[in-house]
């Protein structure tokens, strides 16, 4: 029963109306039904035993003289005489029964022959003696009328009738009301449909038009809609206008507003690019016009060549920094070679500082994590390292993959990391912008371990130096990024 309801709620309204309005209907045209049958079955048996009522008085009487003297064929001119008198009540038999219940005379003579015993189905009729017994399922009545004479029963008058007409005309109101009943329900539910669906269909239109401004192409209401809708849906045709109307002028602001505020990013970020350039650039031009005019004085090469390595850092830099505040796409898997050509590109810190590189790279296959991140924190520790360690120091690099995770450790011999490193790590973990002065390169980093979900520990080294180990989770549901710092100074 609840999975009925639950179905019959979720019909739409334009149905569950008909429908609502069709099983009323039905409901009324039983109950109406019922009621009017049951009127005529009443009025029907009430003529019916009136009508029997008199035949049986006619019959009684006229079969009396003849019962009293056992008058065979007196009786039987008597019950002939009031079938005719009596032609109305359609009489399928009448039998005139002695006290001991054998037939005196009978209309069908052939059917209860005179002195017969009466069969043994209509026999209960006579001793239970009612005054009309019918049996709709046979469309037969049997009335039964006890003879007495001064309180002395002589005998008894059994008459069956056939009721088929009566019964017919009954079935006949019964089919009429079933048809009259259900063209009525036929046509209240066609109107009940048409009403709803006019009703309802400027709903429907609203409704189209919210589904396809849900799919990203609103639009407007149409005035020929306009015109078919009822006077009292006009008002809200027009405000759902006005609000497809004012959702697009959003839209178009909220695009001018971004557009413009890419523009002014953009803007400020190449004004940011070129001053920060330009300044170093200036400096490198006239050390190179120097160099080109006192090359050869040692000392003078020197401090020029000096002046453009730090310039040229500074550029590097600010580039750096660039291109760590957009983030670029996923590379593809990180390999053996992506990490191998990485001293090469750290030659000229080596063998400034004579420091000597222990390398060890035991990756294998191809690694699923973005190279291109994973080479540039390398790269970024590496540099750091060359920078932070003393005259013919150490530097070790580490890279291994296992089953679930990768990872990276780099360590120097230098003087340790500082609180501002850590800072740098965590400033550029949480997604914040670069610190000024010193620490990009760890920012850099901090930013990068936080795009690829790793793991990265800071601690000092066994004796002196600084240890940074990078973690890169390599299942399908990465860990949280998480950033341990455990870091001794060391004066």
């Amino acid at each position: 029963m609840r999975r009925l309801y639950r179905i019959f709620d979720n019909l739409p309204l334009a149905i569950k109306v008909p429908v609502s309005v069709a099983v009323l209907t039905v409901v009324v045209a039983v109950v109406i039904s019922q009621v009017v049958l049951s009127r005529l079955a009443d009025e029907q048996e009430a003529s019916l035993r009136s009508l029997a009522t008199a035949f049986m008085d006619g019959v009684s009487t006229a079969v009396t003289p003849g019962l009293l003297r056992q008058d065979v064929w007196e009786t039987f001119d008597s019950l002939d005489r009031a079938r005719r008198q009596y032609g109305s009540v359609k009489t399928l038999f009448v039998v005139v029964l002695l006290p001991n219940d054998q037939v005196l005379a009978a209309s069908e003579p052939e059917q209860f022959p005179v002195s017969s015993v009466l069969p043994q189905h209509l026999a209960p009729l006579v001793k239970i003696a009612r005054s009309l017994t019918l049996d709709e399922d046979k469309g037969r009545a049997w009335a039964v009328r006890p003879i007495d004479q001064e309180n002395f029963r002589i005998g008894t008058v059994l008459a069956e009738l056939d009721i088929s007409e009566i019964l017919a005309v009954r079935n006949e109101v019964l089919w009429t009301l079933i048809l009259v009943n259900t063209g009525l329900a036929a046509i209240f539910s066609l109107a009940g449909y048409i009403l709803v669906r006019r009703m309802v269909s400027p709903l429907s239109v609203i409704q189209q038009h919210l589904t396809a401004a849900t799919t990203g192409h609103p639009e407007l209401i149409s005035e020929r809609e306009f015109a078919r809708a009822p006077a009292e849906y006009e008002e809200l045709y027009h405000r759902f206008n006005a609000m497809i109307r004012g959702q697009a002028e959003r839209e178009a602001l909220a695009a001018e507003l971004a557009n413009q505020e890419k523009m002014a990013m953009l803007g400020r970020l190449a004004s940011g690019m070129a001053h920060e350039v330009n300044n170093p650039l200036g400096g490198l031009m006239n050390a190179v016009d120097t160099l080109d005019v006192h090359g050869d004085k040692e000392s003078v090469r020197r401090r020029t060549i000096d002046l453009l390595k730090r310039g040229l850092a500074g550029i590097q830099n600010v580039v750096r920094a660039a291109l760590v505040t957009y983030k670029a796409p996923a590379g593809l898997g990180l390999t053996k070679v992506d990490l191998d050509d990485l001293p090469f590109l750290i030659q000229h810190e080596i063998g400034a500082k004579q420091i000597n590189l222990e390398w060890r790279n035991e990756i294998e296959a191809v690694i699923p994590v973005d190279a291109s991140a994973v080479r540039q924190i390398a790269l970024n520790l590496l540099l750091n390292a060359c920078a932070a360690s003393p005259q013919s120091s150490t530097i070790k690099f580490y890279a291994v993959a296992a089953q679930d995770q990768f990872t990276l450790i780099v360590e120097d011999e230098g003087p340790g990391l500082p609180e501002a490193a850590h800072q740098a790590v965590t400033i550029g973990a949480s997604g914040a912008n670069a610190p000024d002065g010193r620490g990009l390169g760890l920012w850099t980093v901090g930013r990068l371990a936080a795009r690829l979900d790793a793991k990265m520990t800071l601690q000092s080294g066994p004796s002196q130096g600084a240890v940074i180990e990078l973690t890169v989770p390599l299942g399908e549901e990465r860990e949280e990024t998480h950033v341990a710092t455990r870091a001794h100074r060391v004066g």
